[in-house]
């Protein structure tokens, strides 16, 4: 993706575009899309997490579809995520998410699953290395699966420059704000990433797990699931929104790979791979 030019730019406003068009699906599918994915068989608390620049109430579709499948979902309680503000952020936004998560866990008697966008996603990780013992998994939708120092080289040429405005910091300064444990290693509670590589804003070697990090051994599974999707629209996408259902109801002790011939006609192969297309699980990372 050539980030640092005019089609970097003319692609982020097609994304946009394209969302949407996905959220429009969504509302004529829902009916359809209500009967197909999955229900929660018991209480589960579910907290999603909003991309860089976007409002709380962005993630309310999502919310209100698992809600409607029988989890327990709700959105973070910190407005528009803003990014982080200063070198400190990560942490302090872990201490003042405790207490909604303690509410949460004690009033489902479970642990609570994480559902992050873009940066969301990031953030999710995190709150699931500082407090396992809260999160059941975590669900990442468009997200850098890990951070490198040479990140801004993977996104969209509009997100660097947001980033200063926002927050008054480049992203390279992010980066060496934090140590490699939490640039690369993978929190330990089951993780999904959920991408796209059409993805207008953030490049797909980035947003997929990479090799050596994926599998499904010591009751921590991690898997990629690759979608045609927008960015943008990753959490009203119709075809993410049955992925993410399933992956919610997924047994961490009898995990099995996502299977999207489940939920198209007569299970046929050719219309699964139109909508997950088959992607190597075991992506190289370029860096």
């Amino acid at each position: 993706m050539p980030e640092n030019s005019p089609l970097g730019v003319a692609r982020f406003f097609l994304d946009a575009s394209w969302a949407a068009g996905e959220y429009a699906g969504k509302i004529a599918m829902e009916p359809v899309l209500r009967r197909l994915a999955p229900r929660a068989a018991a209480p589960r608390a579910v907290l999603t997490l909003p991309g860089f620049g976007g409002p709380e109430i962005s993630l309310n579709p999502l919310n209100a579809f698992l809600n409607r499948q029988g989890f327990h979902a709700e959105g973070w309680g910190l407005g528009t995520n803003r990014g982080p503000q200063h070198d400190d952020s990560l942490p302090e936004m872990v201490a003042r998410l405790r207490p909604k998560l303690d509410r949460m866990a004690q009033r489902t008697g479970r642990k609570v699953a994480l559902i992050g966008q873009s940066l969301g996603g990031i953030y999710a990780r995190e709150i699931a290395r500082a407090a396992p013992e809260l999160i059941d998994r975590v669900i990442t939708l468009g997200s850098p699966a890990y951070l490198r120092r040479d990140g801004a080289g993977h996104m969209n040429a509009i997100l660097p420059h947001a980033m200063r405005w926002m927050t008054g910091k480049s992203p390279e300064h992010h980066l060496d704000a934090h140590d490699a444990e939490i640039l690369h290693a993978p929190p330990p509670v089951p993780l999904v990433a959920i991408f796209s590589r059409l993805d207008g804003v953030v490049d797909a070697t980035t947003t997929a797990i990479p090799k050596g990090q994926v599998g499904y051994d010591g009751g921590l599974p991690r898997e990629n699931i690759e979608v045609v999707a927008s960015h943008i629209g990753m959490a009203v996408n119709p075809v993410i929104l049955i992925a993410v259902c399933d992956r919610l109801v997924a047994d961490p002790a009898q995990w099995r790979p996502f299977d999207a011939r489940r939920y198209t006609p007569f299970g046929a192969a050719f219309a699964a791979a139109m909508l997950f297309p088959k992607y190597p699980s075991t992506i190289e990372s370029s860096g």
